[in-house]
Order: structure tokens, then C-alpha cells, then sequence
């Protein structure tokens, strides 16, 4: 874990946890450093105010909703149950049961995972990891509804097993935009929410709740999803609908994959339109676009870099900025809070510079 400090606050002896670049981006001293009281002044000298240093306890944003160790075990049970699954024999599904109950006891005895932003990254397709995502996701945003403990814990079964389907077609998903498919095509890939419905149909250690969750995943607001082209999506569909359609878009399930700014950027347009506000609003609550320390261009030219984030606002975080206008060093320290400027936005960071 980490923090960022103010190089006054340095005593010696802490160790670095990202490298301190110079504003030209080249490495002063690299991560894994252990601090010299010598390098506090020099740090001062150079301009550099902040640091992030090694901690136990985060005070910062964490990069992940499951602890590490957490969500390595549920990966690994989720992998292993419904990678062994077959058409109608649920015996081994139960342990999804268990395994849903583990996520949402490690992000509900963890206040700061609670009230963390969480800064989500670009990755390959792998429907596992995924499911284990979207269930994280859709419980965070189930607590941040306030919505009741039964109904939290059918969210959490129904993400695990959202895409149970997908093992019962044949299509091409994996980046893919299903878009481009033949209407054949495109008809089996809908199936698979009513082939992982059909799977669970009889089962009595799922919830009818958690079972519909499975049917209407993939239904929209005014009737735009599938596969019944429902109006009347009850919240618990919509929770899972729009972490299930967001983690998509990252990582490339039945579309081409975005980069994390433009998933965003079409949630929020889509925002009462495709998704409901008060559900879009409590998942943005959690959801950084841009991580600590990436390094960004503005629109007016001036590069920066993000040192913490506006909850609510995943696109807007605060920044230092490192270049102005002209493309000369900036001497002396100015932070820019993007939820205070109207008239910037970020355009691009630095991989895509």
C-alpha cells in the first residue's frame, strides 16, 4: 500500500513507492528507495512538494476493490467451479454461494474500501475475471444505494454467474463488437442470458431474484436491452447492468475494448438514457478515470500530473501541473482542482502522447 506525503513531513528512512521523476520525466530516485535525510532537502531544492511512500495502511486511493490475497482466492474458486461446469449439472455451483458471501464480507469490513475511489485499469478479456470484477463492483454499488443485505448478496451470486451463458455458444465475443455480427449471430450471442437463466431455472439455493438479475443483465432503460426488452428493470438488474456493460467496455467482452476516460465518458452519456441516474450516480461514486501519478495533457495544452481524485467526478481529478502553455517547466508549484475549472478538460495521458 501507499501514501502520499508532503516532502515537510519526511523523516528519513521512509521507502519510495513510485519513482520521483524530474519535470522532464526523467528518474530521480526510484521506487523502492529508501529516503536519506540528505534527499529531503535536495527534494525541496528541485521544487518536488510531494512523494508517495511505501505504508501498510492506505490513505490514499486504492487501485482495487478486493484486497489482493481476497480476490486471488475468490479468482481461483470462481475459475475452477464454473470452468468445470456443464449444462443443467449445478451440484458444484453452490460454492458460488460462498464465494459471493467472502467478497461482500472483505468490502464490508473494510470501511475504506467502502469510501475508497478506486482507479480502474485497461486489461485482456478473461471471462472469470470479469465476473469476479462486475461483483465487486455491483456489491460496491448496491451498498452505496443502500439497498437491503438480501438483496445485496442475490446481486453478488447473480455477477458471479452473469455470463454462465456464454459457455453454450459458439460466437466469437472476445473483442468483438457484436454489433458487426450477421442477425444470426448476433440472436446467439443474446441467448446466453436466457441460456444462464434456463441453467439455474430449478435451482433452490438461488433466489427468483437472483435468477431474474440473470435474465435481465443485459436489459436497458426504455425497453433498449434484451433479451425481453423490458421497461420495468427492477434497481438490482440495473446495478448489475451497468457494471456488467462498463467492465465490458474495458475489456473487450462483445465489443471492441476502450480506454478507461472513454468507458466513462459513455456511461455518463448514456446516463437516463441507457441507465438509471441514481444508479449511474452511486457507481461513479467509487470509479477513477485517471490513477495517481499519470501523467495527462489538458486541452490547453499544459501537461500535469494526478496527485488525487474527486470523488463523483472520475474524470476530473487534481492536478500538478508540470508544463505550461508553452510547453516550459513549471518553476514553481500550482495545482489545478479540474472540478474547479470549467473551461479544461484532459485529452490524452501520457501513453497516448
Amino acid at each position: 500500500m501507499a501514501k502520499l506525503v508532503n516532502v515537510d513531513k519526511l523523516k528519513g528512512g521512509e521507502i519510495l513507492a513510485v519513482d520521483v521523476m524530474t519535470d522532464d520525466f526523467k528518474i530521480l530516485l526510484a521506487a523502492n528507495t529508501p529516503i536519506k535525510k540528505e534527499y529531503i532537502e535536495k527534494l525541496k531544492e528541485l521544487g518536488i512538494s510531494r512523494v508517495k511512500i511505501q505504508t501498510e495502511e492506505s490513505e490514499e486511493e486504492r487501485s482495487a476493490i478486493l484486497k489482493e490475497e481476497v480476490k486471488e482466492v475468490c479468482l481461483n474458486r470462481v475459475r475452477d467451479v464454473l470452468g468445470r461446469h456443464t449444462y443443467n449439472n449445478n451440484s458444484e455451483l453452490m460454492e458460488i454461494n460462498s464465494t459471493a458471501n467472502d467478497v461482500i464480507q472483505n468490502i464490508l469490513s473494510d470501511e475504506q474500501a467502502v469510501e475508497a475511489v478506486y482507479e480502474v485499469k485497461e486489461r485482456t478479456p478473461d471471462i472469470y475475471e470479469h465476473s469476479l470484477t462486475v461483483c465487486s463492483m455491483a456489491i460496491l454499488t448496491g451498498i452505496k444505494l443502500r439497498l437491503s443485505e438480501d438483496i445485496i448478496h442475490d446481486i453478488g451470486i447473480a455477477s458471479l454467474l452473469h455470463d454462465l451463458g456464454l459457455r453454450y455458444i459458439t460466437i466469437k465475443y472476445f473483442n468483438t463488437d457484436i454489433s458487426t455480427l450477421n442477425e444470426n449471430e448476433q440472436e446467439e450471442y443474446r441467448k446466453h442470458t436466457v441460456y444462464g437463466y434456463t441453467a439455474v431455472i430449478h435451482e433452490q439455493w438461488i433466489s427468483e431474484r437472483a435468477k431474474r438479475i440473470l435474465l435481465f443483465h443485459h436489459e436497458k432503460k426504455g425497453g433498449m436491452g434484451y433479451p425481453l426488452r423490458a421497461t420495468d428493470i427492477p434497481v438490482e438488474c440495473q446495478v448489475l447492468g451497468i457494471c456488467e456493460t462498463f467492465d465490458e467496455l474495458i475489456c473487450g467482452i462483445g465489443c471492441i475494448p476502450l480506454k478507461v476516460p472513454e468507458a466513462i465518458e459513455f456511461i455518463k452519456s448514456m446516463k437516463g438514457q441507457l441507465f438509471d441516474e441514481e444508479v449511474t450516480e452511486a457507481f461513479f461514486q467509487f470509479i477513477a478515470a485517471y490513477p495517481i501519478d499519470a501523467i495527462v495533457k489538458l486541452s490547453d495544452n499544459t501537461i500535469g500530473i494526478v496527485i488525487s481524485q474527486n470523488k463523483g467526478f472520475p474524470e476530473r481529478p487534481v492536478l500538478r501541473l508540470i508544463k505550461d502553455k508553452n510547453g516550459n517547466t513549471c518553476k514553481t508549484e500550482m495545482i489545478v482542482d479540474l472540478i474547479k475549472v470549467h473551461n479544461v478538460v484532459i485529452e490524452s495521458t501520457m501513453d497516448d502522447l
